[in-house]
């Protein structure tokens, strides 16, 4: 009976050391990729770098980058689609235009 309960104490111990990693990993590698991001840059590479997004929304009224600026410019028509990928404590987004080219990115903090 003790040789059971050892077995499941480490076993799930293993599992849960396992998703940490695996969630720490993606959060690291979602984060390089927003870093390293470029305007102009195909949806089809960031998505084949990150997988897909949590969610999927419709663009807002400015196009950011790289956080808040002062005065960014208003989205005329350029962003139509909004992804983001959430993490614990915050989320990385990208805009992508019609054509599927990144234009605008932010990175949520403490939602």
């Amino acid at each position: 009976m003790k040789f059971r309960a050892k077995s499941v104490v480490i076993i799930t111990a293993l599992v849960l050391a396992a998703l940490s990693g695996r969630y720490l990993y993606r959060e690291a590698h979602t984060e390089a990729t927003f870093t390293n991001a470029e305007r102009g840059q195909s949806e089809v590479a960031i998505l084949s770098s990150i997988g897909a997004p949590d969610e999927v929304l419709p663009c807002g009224e400015y196009l950011w980058w790289s956080g808040d600026q002062t005065n960014p410019p208003r989205n005329a028509g350029q962003c139509k689609k909004w992804v983001r990928y959430d993490f614990f404590l915050h989320a990385f987004a990208f805009g992508y235009s019609g054509e599927g080219k990144l234009v605008s990115r932010y990175e949520y903090s403490s939602e």
